[in-house]
């Protein structure tokens, strides 16, 4: 589907064409200010607040196996040291994310012993429920057909978007299946209207379907170039109420967020 920003234009058109039900509210690791990221809790709590895409982030472990994890190492989340790569799946799945989260956000519910999981555990679970932004971390190559082989295995190639920072990444999904809906996550040190531009052109001539920008940075420009090239533009980076009006006003497609209920409730589709 293509971002509601194409068949809109002129002044106030931006935030009219955000608030129809084609703009993503993406639970940024799933409802993330209210349980653990990444974790079940966490997704299924995005659904219960009315999101329905989700973004998460794959790593794979010792054995080959993707686990939802977004850090380069474990410690500062978890009981385990070192990296997601270090560990077997089994050895991560044991892992422990809620106490952190309990110290973090002081949440009124204790998440405490709340585990990673692997991608099939979140697939197994919510099925076609939801859209998924998966976001492949890292630069392994064995990584994209890891990740493909379960999404085709649940059935699930019309409900996953495939992200990464790494155009590398997403031209290897690509090589794997030409159908696949790819999006190319621009870094913010490549900061500059010539250089994100520039970027837009090029996932334009690779044939993805979606660039996102850092949230501080989109303006009705950068979105509109998107557009003329058949591509949504979405924001990350979302920390603040300004945050979410910037993005609207620019006539974005999308934009993942830890809070989704409280844009949900802006555009007026909060709940079930």
């Amino acid at each position: 589907m293509l971002g509601v920003g194409l068949a809109m234009t002129g002044p106030g058109a931006g935030i009219a064409a955000a608030e129809s039900s084609a703009f993503r509210v993406i639970a940024h690791r799933g409802a993330s200010a209210h349980a653990p990221e990444n974790t079940l809790p966490a997704f299924r709590k995005a659904l219960a607040l009315g999101a329905r895409e989700v973004e998460l982030d794959v790593q794979l472990s010792r054995d080959r196996v993707p686990v939802l994890f977004h850090d380069k190492r474990l410690g500062k989340k978890t009981n385990l040291e070192g990296a997601v790569r270090d560990h077997t799946a089994a050895d991560l799945t044991r892992a422990d994310i809620g106490s952190w989260f309990d110290r973090e956000r002081g949440a009124d519910e204790t998440y405490a012993g709340t585990r990673l999981i692997t991608l099939d555990e979140l697939f197994a679970a919510l099925g076609d429920q939801v859209v998924y932004h998966v976001e492949l971390k890292g630069k392994s190559p064995a990584l994209p057909a890891l990740v493909l082989e379960r999404v085709r295995r649940f059935g699930l190639e019309r409900d996953v978007f495939f992200t990464s920072f790494s155009r590398e990444q997403l031209l290897r999904v690509r090589r794997l299946d030409s159908r696949a809906r790819l999006g190319w996550l621009l870094s913010d040190s490549a900061a500059g209207s010539e250089a994100f531009a520039a970027a837009i052109d090029r996932a334009a001539v690779d044939g993805f379907a979606q660039v996102a920008v850092h949230a501080a940075r989109i303006t009705p420009e950068l979105v509109a170039r998107a557009h003329r090239r058949r591509l949504e533009l979405r924001a990350w980076g979302v920390k603040t109420e300004a945050d979410v009006e910037r993005v609207l006003a620019a006539g974005a497609d999308g934009l993942t967020v830890d809070w989704p209920d409280r844009v949900l409730a802006r555009l007026g589709r909060s709940g079930r």
